[in-house]
């Protein structure tokens, strides 16, 4: 769908300044939702527009049918779907598809993370080897809109101390590239679970560390997300965080 429309977003409009959501994202996510209801109907739904809930005892979905709007407003590439599988505090599923790209990335629970390419080969995803933050790429999107602010948490000191500052227009792309070894941090300072819990579990099955912006284990209402390589990275940049 989204392949088809990529010229001809259709209508598109803001849901707050510079929040845009397209006729696209509305109809994939009625896609997305309609076929969730038919196969597992005992399962809640967690959506970007439409809203839902988390499930207290059982299985939610997180949804993102168009990660990446702006761009895919635009035509630009980089635009992807997210979907989450959660139970509790943990995600157990989760599947980054960029179709402009050609790539899915998945991963499951203690079952690894992988790549299919568009000529249907599958490969293992691994996290590079930078451990300093001199030698790392970090993707983040931020902007001084509202109270998304790149000076909160010091995140601008982290571009400060980085060799290069990576900004990608979508989370769920960042965070594949960072489990696939493209990147080595990934920064998000906004509460989008739906954009996040594929992170947060790509990251980890491909041998790197994902928490929320005190170190503390990521949950679907952290306010934000720091994710890399390896746990010296890791640290490095926390403390940066920690001294904003």
């Amino acid at each position: 769908m989204q392949l088809s429309r990529y010229q001809d977003p259709g209508e598109i409009s803001e849901k707050a300044p510079k929040d845009l959501v397209t006729e696209v994202d509305l109809l994939c996510e009625e896609f997305l939702i309609s076929e969730i209801n038919e196969h597992y109907p005992d399962d809640a739904i967690l959506s970007e527009e439409r809203g839902g809930e988390i499930s207290p005892t059982g299985r939610t979905w997180l949804l993102d049918p168009v990660d990446g709007t702006a761009n895919f407003a635009r035509a630009n590439p980089l635009f992807c779907v997210c979907i989450s599988v959660v139970e509790g505090d943990e995600v157990k599923h989760a599947a980054v598809a960029a179709p402009r790209l050609g790539d899915v990335y998945h991963a499951s629970a203690g079952g690894g993370a992988f790549r299919d390419s568009a000529s249907g080969e599958t490969y293992p995803l691994g996290v590079a080897q930078a451990e300093r933050l001199e030698d790392s790429f970090v993707g983040a999107d931020v902007s001084y809109r509202g109270s998304n602010n790149p000076a909160k948490n010091n995140i601008l000191e982290v571009f400060r101390s980085c060799w290069q500052v990576r900004s990608i227009g979508s989370a769920g792309i960042r965070g594949a590239w960072l489990a696939a070894g493209y990147i080595d941090v990934s920064i998000g300072t906004r509460n989008t679970a739906w954009d996040y819990a594929p992170t947060v579990l790509l990251v980890s099955e491909a041998g790197g560390r994902a928490t929320n912006l005190t170190g503390g284990p990521w949950t679907y209402d952290a306010d934000g997300l720091v994710a890399t390589n390896n746990d010296t990275l890791h640290a490095e940049v926390l403390n940066l965080i920690a001294d904003g």
